[in-house]
């Protein structure tokens, strides 16, 4: 990704979340240039649900060797119709752009999504760019189907990736979520 690209990103955060989280989200990229210190690519959540950010092709196939079987593309600027040989991993593409709450109907297409892999005794790869917002919002709305508050869900996951920065449209719509299955 390029510095020109880096800082439309923050400018974005700065716009859409708010000072403080477009604070943390530059001083959190500020500080990974500094010291050289990436993003963790993904981040294992439980034994079903891995959460992170956008997989190389030669990563998908690490993925499926780890016994992935489902990958969900939160992304609304990239699919995976260049990749070959995908054909022992299902896709879902549901398109959202970044900063942006999925849908209440992607909610429910992935939240089915992942339960079909999982009943396969599979496991899913939920990921947007970075895996920060969008896939964490998915990740989200699956635990809540599972039973658990909004609260718990972000807990669970935070154990896991510390530094997911869901944005106040995607709380929100897990909050309409969470009523809706309720």
């Amino acid at each position: 990704m390029t510095n020109l690209t880096e800082l439309k990103r923050l400018i974005d955060h700065f716009h859409k979340q708010g000072f403080r989280k477009g604070f943390i989200a530059a001083f959190d990229k500020l500080y990974r240039w500094i010291t050289g210190t990436p993003v963790k690519r993904y981040s294992v959540i439980d034994e079903h649900i891995w959460l992170g950010g956008q997989p190389r092709q030669t990563g998908l196939a690490k993925l499926a060797r780890h016994g992935v079987t489902g990958v969900i593309n939160m992304r609304s600027e990239y699919h995976y119709t260049l990749h070959k040989d995908l054909s022992k991993i299902h896709l879902l593409l549901l398109p959202t752009d970044d900063n942006e709450a999925p849908t209440l109907e992607h909610l429910h297409e992935g939240v089915d999504f992942i339960k079909e892999r999982v009943q396969e005794g599979g496991k899913v790869y939920i990921h947007c760019w970075e895996g920060l917002g969008r896939s964490a919002t998915m990740a989200a709305a699956y635990f809540i189907s599972q039973g658990n508050s909004i609260d718990e869900a972000w807990e669970y996951i935070k154990r896991r990736r510390s530094f997911v920065r869901p944005t106040l449209v995607q709380i929100e719509r897990l909050e309409e979520f969470s009523n809706h299955i309720r």
